[in-house]
């Protein structure tokens, strides 16, 4: 889970998930073009570990899933 600039404004409030898997070779491709909301940004029943501090980045990343319909929100 990480949160960038734009959480709550053109991304889901308790930020967004990337998955980073680990190549033969002991390196990670990071790749926010992947990135994707969680459950909880879709249904009440679930619940989301917030990311952790070492988690926010101070930047906007614009790649990835970013804004939502929020279905009690009217929207």
């Amino acid at each position: 889970p990480f949160v960038d600039s734009l959480v709550g404004k053109e991304t889901y409030g308790a930020g967004r998930y990337l998955e980073a898997p680990v190549a033969e070779d002991g390196t990670v491709l990071v790749d926010f073009n992947y990135a994707y909301n969680p459950y909880c940004a879709y249904n009440e029943l679930w619940s989301c570990p917030l990311p952790p501090v070492e988690n926010w980045l101070k930047v906007p990343i614009r790649a990835g899933e970013m804004a939502f319909d929020d279905p009690g929100s009217g929207h």
